[in-house]
């Protein structure tokens, strides 16, 4: 009985009090920096009752307002989730780039399905993005080994100056991390990818298959990442913008702000991985 008067009181609350739809979206974005024209990648968790009034398309609609046409927006499209990259590539399954569905939530789900749309060929961290240039910011991507290297489209979302926004979802969530992880992996006393790179196939749009080769971040680095110390950086910096819009949770942060606070954090003798080995985990 008490569980069922908590889940009406949330519900009337997201109607009313927590209340919020695709024009408070734009504003808040607006208020925060975000123009049009602007790249943003967006991650994300579309809970129950986050206050939203619509569907999550009614969501995709609004933060295409955002960027505009002559902006990008992008969000991540990876065909796993509570997994690691090796245990997801270890199982052998191809992505089919238009029938393997996102499972980044459903907002990254209603995107990959709405109009416009182009997904990157990455057997392991495809990315889907609508917008000017979409089709360049994501092409090739199956053709490198470090799907979040140089030569990967998160690489072009630092060269864009692009955003990283969690909705709901905390900073560990934003897989542009791991591009700065790689630029500064060189500081690092263990190696921050596996030996071996790990095959993979993909299916593109006509139906034909690509194998690649994937190379997976190290079990060692994976223990090591304490992301707490690259957060705390960059709220020294006044870089991460925290808001609520309902009852949802707004991070944001631009991508050369967080290679920014990796940086900074070398340039003190520190990292956000711990490199000692006689240190505590956790």
């Amino acid at each position: 009985m008490q569980a069922r008067l908590k889940a009406l009181a949330k519900s009337w609350l997201a109607r009313t009090l927590w209340a919020w739809d695709g024009p408070a979206l734009v504003r808040t974005l607006r208020r925060l920096g975000v123009r049009e024209g602007d790249t943003l990648m967006v991650h994300s968790s579309w809970l129950a009752h986050n206050g939203f009034q619509g569907k999550a398309a009614d969501a995709v609609a609004a933060f295409k307002t955002v960027t505009g046409p002559t902006g990008l927006l992008v969000m991540p499209s990876l065909p796993y989730h509570n997994m690691s990259t090796a245990e997801y590539l270890a199982r052998g399954r191809p992505m089919d780039v238009r029938r393997t569905p996102s499972m980044m939530g459903m907002l990254s789900e209603a995107f990959r399905r709405s109009q416009g749309v182009q997904r990157s060929l990455s057997p392991s961290h495809p990315l889907v993005a609508w917008g000017a240039g979409a089709e360049a910011f994501v092409g090739g991507h199956e053709h490198t080994d470090e799907p979040f290297g140089p030569a990967s489209p998160f690489a072009r979302l630092l060269a864009r100056q692009g955003w990283i926004l969690g909705l709901d979802v905390p900073f560990a969530s934003f897989t542009f991390t791991h591009h700065v992880e790689a630029l500064t992996a060189d500081a690092l006393p263990f190696p921050f990818y596996e030996a071996e790179p790990m095959p993979a196939v993909t299916i593109d749009a006509t139906g034909q298959r690509i194998d690649c080769r994937v190379k997976v971040i190290s079990a060692q680095a994976n223990k090591a990442r304490r992301e707490e110390r690259l957060v705390a950086a960059l709220e020294r910096m006044g870089a991460l913008h925290r808001t609520r819009l309902g009852n949802t949770r707004l991070l944001l942060v631009r991508a050369q702000d967080v290679l920014a606070g990796a940086r900074t954090l070398l340039s003190q003798g520190q990292h956000f991985f711990e490199t000692d080995p006689a240190a505590p985990a956790g």
